[in-house]
């Protein structure tokens, strides 16, 4: 019952978050792996550069604990290269899966961080999307 109930909370955020996103740019996800259907992209729709990807992985992806088979939500998000090796010292970060792990960092959506702080590094990557003038 306390897994299923874990696994209730985790989504939560991400639903959240999505949600925000929508609200705050107007953008919608896309999903374009065929692989992995549920992965959804979100772009800036002027230039389809990505700011954010939101999955569920394998927690033993992250943390390199091959046995951890538990499911969990996950937003990579691009930030300034100089701030991940601070974040990547905290829970609930990780480097970025499946990504360029020079500017892109996983989040690990259980509830532990709260959505301002979550929402903030995601202004910043949709911020790199934006054309410069």
């Amino acid at each position: 019952m306390q897994d299923i109930a874990g696994k209730c909370f985790v989504k939560a955020q991400a639903d959240r978050i999505k949600d925000e996103i929508k609200a705050r740019y107007g953008d919608e996800p896309d999903f374009p792996f065929k692989k992995f259907p549920d992965y959804a992209v979100f772009r800036n729709p002027q230039n389809r550069k990505w700011y954010g990807l939101l999955m569920a992985v394998l927690l033993g992806k992250l943390t390199g604990d091959e046995k951890d088979q538990q499911e969990a939500a996950v937003l990579n998000l691009k930030l300034a290269e100089e701030k991940l090796p601070a974040l990547l010292k905290k829970a609930d970060f990780f480097p970025a899966y499946h990504m360029n792990k020079q500017n892109w960092l996983s989040v690990l959506l259980n509830n532990d961080l709260q959505d301002e702080e979550v929402l903030a590094m995601l202004d910043e990557s949709r911020a790199f999307t934006e054309r410069k003038k």
